[in-house]
């Protein structure tokens, strides 16, 4: 791994997604299904490829996008098929639970199986056995499995689109992935990763918080396929926030303050003003590493505000140390 990867091919300092790697590291050597939930474009197939490489396994990982097969060939690409097994079955072919011997079986978008494929699917994590379409003999499926979906497979489960048994099945690990708004100081780091695809293009620190601020609700997905555009349409090979405006490729929340309120009002705490000047003023102090005066130009306030800020908090809590 890299010195920004938190995970194998995940690069993250956020508190959700540090959470996130110490409970992976946990389970990815445990020989055990895992449902993978978060919402599109989160980021779910690189955290089940960081579980397989984290599992040791010596196998392939295999991935397969449930939503994507057409139903009548879903049993014949997951099993495989023997020759003369149907019309058009010239040769024996291998299905995904073969590929994955060894290794690790992704089956994205579960929610999207049929139920009958599902009791199919069923019988094999029950049973740790397969078989080819036209055969005689069962074999032994040597694979893991991780499924995930965006989904609400409870809500699935309440409509009889999909079964419970199975759920509960898949479910020895239950894992959610943060949307990229929960982990917004991650924004800058995987942006600038993004950028890397495009050689000899750097993007400005303005360029970063500039994108950290705008709104990403296709995730991690949306903000790299918006960094790739910028990269490329660009004029300049030092990008900055002005020339990302320009381009009019970023969104924003049309009412940030009035959502930020609406989150102060439901704090369970009593003076929330003064919780959440203090908290503006602690994060202002973090993320500028104590630098009082950095920290009151993020904020658009004289450096005497923060001062006395910290002054008041020092007074209140006699052990608090700001530089």
């Amino acid at each position: 791994m890299t010195s920004d990867e938190i995970l194998p091919g995940v690069i993250g300092r956020s508190e959700a997604v540090q959470s996130l790697a110490k409970k992976l590291e946990k389970i990815a050597t445990a020989d055990r299904p895992i449902f993978l939930n978060g919402p599109t474009g989160s980021g779910k197939e690189l955290f089940a490829r960081a579980i397989h490489e984290l599992s040791g396994r010596k196998g392939p990982f295999v991935a397969v996008n449930c939503g994507a097969i057409p139903e009548t060939l879903f049993e014949s690409l997951l099993f495989g098929h023997e020759r003369g097994a149907f019309t058009g079955a010239d040769k024996a072919q291998d299905g995904f639970l073969a590929e994955a011997a060894g290794g690790t079986l992704f089956l994205d978008e579960i929610a999207e199986l049929p139920l009958l494929q599902q009791t199919k699917l069923l019988r094999v994590l029950e049973t740790g056995c397969y078989q080819r379409i036209g055969a005689q003999k069962e074999q032994k499926y040597t694979g893991r499995t991780l499924v995930a979906t965006h989904a609400d497979l409870r809500q699935r489960i309440e409509e009889k689109a999909f079964r419970e048994d199975l759920f509960y099945r898949i479910n020895t690990f239950e894992v959610s992935i943060p949307p990229l708004e929960a982990r917004r100081e991650d924004i800058p780091l995987l942006a600038s990763a993004f950028a890397q695809s495009v050689p000899g293009i750097t993007l400005s620190e303005c360029a970063l918080r500039y994108l950290q601020r705008a709104s990403w609700p296709g995730n991690v997905r949306q903000l790299k396929s918006t960094v790739d555009r910028i990269c490329i349409l660009a004029d300049d090979s030092y990008i900055t926030a002005s020339a990302i405006e320009a381009m009019q490729e970023c969104q924003f929340d049309e009412k940030p303050l009035e959502n930020v309120a609406k989150t102060a009002i439901a704090l369970a705490t009593g003076d929330k003003i003064r919780a959440m000047v203090d908290a503006l003023v602690n994060e202002a102090l973090a993320t500028s590493k104590g630098n009082k005066t950095k920290a009151a130009e993020m904020l658009g306030v004289h450096r005497k505000v923060i001062e006395r800020r910290c002054q008041r908090q020092s007074e209140v809590s006699p052990s608090l140390e700001l530089s």
